[in-house]
C-alpha cells in the first residue's frame, strides 16, 4: 500500500534540492542512493540521465521515468502545507514539476520492495 506521509516527505525533501535545467547533479546522485538502497544499478549518460535497473520477474522491461531538473533558475526553494496543499514559502516556484512523479516512483518502487510485490525487469530514467 502506498505510504502517503512517506510520499509527501519524500516529495518535499526533493523540491528542497535546487535542481535548475542544466545543473542537475546533485539530485541525480541523491536519487543514485536511493535507487542503489533498493537495489537498483545506477549509472549515468553523456548527458547526465540518472539510469537505475532491477531485475524482476521474467518479461518485458517496464520503464518509468520523470525528469530531475525543474523550470527557471530559483534556488532556494521552500515547501509549506497549508490546509493540505503544499506550497512555494517564497518567491521561487515550487518545483512540482516534474519532482512529484519522481517522488512517486519512488514510493512505488519502495512499496513493492516492502510488500515483496513480483514485477518485471525495471528501468527508472
Amino acid at each position: 500500500m502506498i505510504n502517503q506521509d512517506r510520499l509527501i516527505d519524500t516529495f518535499l525533501e526533493l523540491v528542497r534540492i535546487d535542481s535548475p535545467s542544466g545543473q542537475e547533479a546533485e539530485i541525480g546522485s541523491h536519487l543514485a542512493v536511493r535507487l542503489q538502497a533498493l537495489g537498483f544499478t545506477t549509472e549515468f549518460d553523456e548527458i547526465g540521465n540518472l539510469v537505475g535497473r532491477l531485475n524482476g520477474a521474467d518479461g518485458d522491461w517496464l520503464l518509468l521515468s520523470a525528469h530531475m531538473d525543474t523550470v527557471g533558475t530559483d534556488i532556494g526553494i521552500e515547501p509549506v502545507i497549508r490546509d493540505g496543499v503544499i506550497y512555494s514559502a517564497g518567491d521561487t516556484i515550487l518545483g512540482g514539476d516534474d519532482k512529484s512523479g519522481v517522488a512517486a516512483i519512488l514510493e512505488v518502487l519502495r512499496t513493492l520492495q516492502e510488500e515483496g510485490l513480483p514485477h518485471p525487469p525495471l528501468e527508472v530514467v
